[in-house]
């Protein structure tokens, strides 16, 4: 089904809401069979309460695809969304602005926080559960999965590294870079490249 588009003084705008919606009643069988339905298999599905009171800061994808985990800001919180339910499966506020995070699971199960007061917090289904600080104030992290090592770039030259098999923090890499402000990792050819406002080293 296409989209219902209007225009209104060059601005496009797009009614989600317009179309046929399936009724409650319907049994589980014939929803099945809507699968051939080429209408059916075109909607649009939203998801309930994904939205932030002020701002929001990052999206993930859990790595078996069921779930999303969004942060947000003014309060800082967390909000998990199960794409199955298309609804909010919980919202958990923060004690401090998140500046980056990574989901550690498959599922969401194990998330963790890099907040804007150096702090790195683990969370697990029933909240948080440990935290631990790092030498200066990061602005970005990511989790290495073949090492467990959580690598966090900052307003240093250095990149920390925090490994999760061991508990304990490893002899950090050092960089050409005045800053770190972003970090990618390649699984496939095993590098991690660190991001500056002068470019990659």
């Amino acid at each position: 089904m296409p989209l219902h588009v209007s225009e209104s003084s060059g601005t496009k705008v797009y009614n989600l809401s317009a179309g046929k919606t399936l009724p409650e009643w319907l049994s589980s069988k014939k929803k099945k069979s809507l699968r051939q339905d080429e209408e059916y298999r075109g909607r649009i599905e939203l998801i309930q309460d994904l939205d932030f009171p002020t701002t929001a800061q990052g999206l993930k994808f859990s790595r078996d695809g069921n779930f999303i985990a969004a942060v947000g800001n003014y309060p800082p919180q967390v909000k998990v969304y199960e794409l199955s339910e298309l609804s909010m499966k919980f919202n958990r506020y923060l004690d401090c602005d998140c500046v980056a995070f990574d989901i550690l699971s498959d599922d969401f199960s194990k998330l963790v926080f890099l907040h804007a007061d150096r702090t790195v917090e683990f969370h697990a289904k029933f909240g948080a559960y440990h935290k631990t600080r790092v030498p200066k104030a990061g602005r970005d992290m990511l989790l290495v999965p073949n090492t467990t090592d959580l690598v966090i770039g900052g307003s240093s030259s250095l990149l920390y590294r925090l490994n999760l098999e061991q508990g304990r923090f490893l002899a950090p890499f050092e960089t050409s870079l005045p800053a770190v402000n972003s970090l990618v990792h390649s699984p496939e050819l095993g590098l991690l490249l660190a991001g500056c406002e002068h470019g990659l080293d």
